[in-house]
């Protein structure tokens, strides 16, 4: 029994009443009627981005599905210190997680107000009355008039001063910059909030070098050995990375190093915009190949109450929706263990299109007819 479907105004970003309301009684129907097969015009199927494969058996590599986390190279992380003592003063918009330049201003640290006052102003203060005290004693000692011992004392002050005033005025800016372009991985004051000299700020992140700690189970250990690299799909997303593509390589792998049941498996990758340190991702570890595997692209399964289906071209306008069983994924592409064979032409991309344009022509059994 196959379904002939009139399809301009009620597939049309499938929102009509003729979709929404009844998918799951139209999946019910299904369920208890023999109905594998929906028309769908060729022009259609190109309006909507339809893209076929013909099946032919490839290489395919065994994977192990976990998780990780995205960690910065320790080579891109850059430390802000105070460089003086006071209370901070954060600019507009910057925050944990913001995107930064290099020799932009983050913000600036004032001891005004505060006990003690501004260690600036006090050096200088102190070097102003060392150089008085200095340039005072030193025509009276040319005259004889104060001891070479006196005037040497105030000698040194005068010259302890300067080298204290220029060690503060050299490193006490009032503002603090970022010496790198990144994203601000933590922000250890807020705004009003004091600070010591030496105390950390900011941690900034470059984004050029990045590493993946993927936490391999401990029970797959002795596939460690066999692990060449990775794919991952970060948290949110729907874009698959392959390391492979961003010279990816594996860093380390020690099963001595395992906690709480897993082994912690490091790859160093070339950055990119969708990835970035701290982020938590979904990883697929790459292990051994193999040859002679039928494999489709994620998109062209559907899943229809907890089982897995792929539309299969019959010709330019039938398409056969065809179960099948499903083994390994590599993030990009599942394993078919059965229900496929070499040759089917399938839908690789739009199977989602072809799914809704068969729900929406589910219907009583004066609208179907038989081929």
């Amino acid at each position: 029994m196959r379904t002939s479907i009139v399809f301009y105004s009620c597939l049309l970003f499938f929102s009509g009443s003729c979709v929404s309301n009844n998918e799951a009684d139209h999946e019910e129907h299904e369920e208890h009627h023999d109905h594998a097969g929906v028309t769908f015009e060729p022009d259609k199927a190109k309006e909507f981005g339809v893209e076929f494969e013909i099946i032919a058996p490839g290489t395919f590599h065994d994977v192990i599905k976990t998780s990780g986390t995205i960690q910065p190279s320790s080579s891109d992380i850059q430390t802000i210190t105070a460089k003086k003592s006071g209370i901070v003063t954060l600019n507009s918009g910057i925050s944990e997680g913001a995107y930064v330049t290099s020799g932009q201003n983050i913000g600036r640290i004032s001891a005004e107000g505060i006990q003690g006052g501004d260690v600036n102003q006090a050096a200088q203060a102190n070097l102003n009355a060392a150089k008085a005290e200095y340039e005072r004693l030193k025509p009276l000692h040319e005259e004889g008039l104060v001891t070479t011992s006196a005037f040497r004392e105030a000698e040194r002050a005068y010259k302890e001063a300067q080298a204290l005033a220029g060690k503060i005025n050299s490193t006490g800016a009032s503002a603090f910059s970022s010496n790198v372009t990144g994203n601000i991985q933590n922000l250890y004051v807020k705004t009003g909030e004091y600070v010591e000299v030496g105390s950390p700020i900011a941690t900034i992140v470059k984004n050029s070098n990045l590493i993946l700690k993927a936490d391999l189970p401990a029970r797959e250990s002795k596939h460690i050995g066999e692990l060449e690299s990775a794919n991952f799909i970060p948290e949110g997303g729907e874009g698959l990375v392959k390391l492979s593509e961003l010279n990816g390589k594996k860093v380390t792998g020690n099963v001595t190093t395992a906690t709480n049941g897993y082994i912690p498996v490091y790859f160093s990758f070339t950055g990119n915009p969708v990835s970035y340190p701290g982020g938590y991702v979904e990883v697929y570890l790459i292990c051994g190949e193999r040859k002679g595997v039928i494999s489709v692209p994620r998109e062209a399964l559907v899943e229809i109450q907890g089982n897995k289906y792929v539309y299969v071209a019959e010709d330019d306008h039938d398409y056969e929706k065809r179960l099948v069983k499903t083994g390994a994924s590599d993030g990009e592409r599942i394993e078919i263990t059965e229900g496929l064979n070499e040759g089917d032409k399938i839908v690789a991309k739009g199977a989602s299109i072809i799914r809704m344009a068969e729900v929406s022509s589910i219907a009583p059994p004066a609208h179907t007819h038989n081929h």
